[in-house]
């Protein structure tokens, strides 16, 4: 594709920080970030240099031709480091407009919305844990499934009206209940729509000095009570799904919740553990650490590499989930890439602005022949 235009400009994000909007050609590209980093992801800041950036990848860029992988590494030869520390928050969100210049090919499958619809953690809440996921495994069609959480999400406040104590910054609710509190009273409602339940324990939040602290039950847990307390909560509430249950750097006790529960149709996940890397990615492989990613563009730097890294996964069987941040914008490229990688999950809140990912979806739902909802 040939680049006729090229700008860059500071925008904010849903947290009011300032982030990061691409155009080519007209099309738009807008970086988000994330509260509960790994240290392993790529950086993602506004530049203060942003105007003499632009100015030099126009000139790099207008009137030439690329494929997303060379534009993807150009941008990376311009940033000079692994990281992105130079450009930041410039580099998805380039990478993301030019992908929407340059157009998506995708057929007919579309993901099962995961939704957290109770949160804690550093998102704001009560709970350690940091969201509590819905999957409506039982919907048949995309726009179903989406109503299928709403319908949780407002359940949950009407039924438990003087345990519900607003909402965090991502638009879950937050309990006044502990976290087996609150997993009882979801599953208690989701039971009722057909959808299983997850959690996004973000464990490396909570992880100090080789131990396990959650404040919000006054406990304290080693590396061996902490896999009991999970796999508990596991076989307790039939979760489906385990996001991030270990610290980000123990590949080790992935691996053992693994192969305990061989068998099971439980998703056990990795974001902080893989930070969207494909290097990282492998050696969880190699260990059998995990059978799910979560996949987040912006944490590796661009579109090309968080690409090879869910075609590995699915050289695997590894089920990839592509992921919003928590400080979002409106922008819904990962909607679009979740059906171009055929990824069968797509965790986007069911409130606030990342109901932009599930609309785009939506409407592509009634644009395609013969959709159809992924099973799991």
């Amino acid at each position: 594709m040939k680049i006729e235009s090229f700008e860059l400009r500071e925008i904010i994000d849903s947290r009011t920080n300032p982030t990061v909007e691409a155009e080519v050609n007209g099309f738009s590209g807008k970086a988000p970030s994330g509260a509960s980093t790994g240290k392993h992801e790529a950086e993602c800041f506004v530049p203060e240099n942003l105007e003499e950036i632009e100015n030099e990848l126009k000139e790099q860029f207008e009137g030439k031709k690329f494929t997303q992988k060379e534009f993807d590494e150009k941008l990376r030869d311009y940033d000079g480091t692994d990281k992105l520390s130079n450009i930041g928050a410039v580099g998805i969100a380039s990478s993301f407009a030019f992908k929407n210049a340059s157009g998506f090919e995708f057929g007919k499958n579309f993901p099962l919305p995961l939704s957290n619809v109770i949160g804690g953690g550093e998102h704001g809440g009560n709970t350690s844990i940091q969201e509590f996921l819905v999957l409506p495994v039982e919907a048949e069609s995309f726009p179903e499934a989406v109503k299928t959480n709403a319908k949780i999400y407002r359940e949950l406040k009407e039924k438990y009206p003087q345990k519900i104590r607003g909402i965090n910054d991502e638009g879950a609710l937050i309990t006044s209940m502990d976290d087996e509190q609150t997993l009882k009273a979801l599953k208690k409602v989701a039971d009722e729509h057909g959808a299983r339940i997850g959690l996004d324990v973000a464990a490396s939040e909570f992880y100090e000095n080789d131990e396990y602290k959650l404040s919000s039950m006054s406990r304290t847990f080693t590396a061996d009570e902490h896999l009991k307390f999970i796999q508990h909560l596991i076989e307790k509430f039939n979760l489906i799904y385990v996001e991030d249950p270990f610290d980000q750097d123990d590949f080790v006790k992935h691996e053992e919740l693994l192969k305990e529960n061989r068998g099971n149709d439980v998703l056990i996940c990795g974001d902080d553990l893989f930070t969207t890397d494909k290097e990282r990615l492998q050696h969880g492989i190699d260990l059998e650490s995990a059978n799910s990613l979560i996949v987040k563009p912006n944490q590796i730097g661009t579109v090309t590499d968080a690409k090879d890294t869910v075609e590995l996964a699915h050289e695997n069987d590894y089920v990839p989930v592509i992921s919003h941040r928590s400080g979002e914008t409106c922008d819904s490229t990962i909607s679009r890439l979740a059906l171009e990688w055929d990824c069968p999950v797509i965790k986007a809140g069911i409130a606030d602005i990342r109901v932009a990912k599930l609309n785009e979806l939506i409407r592509t739902w009634d644009e395609v022949e013969d959709p159809k909802l992924a099973e799991l």
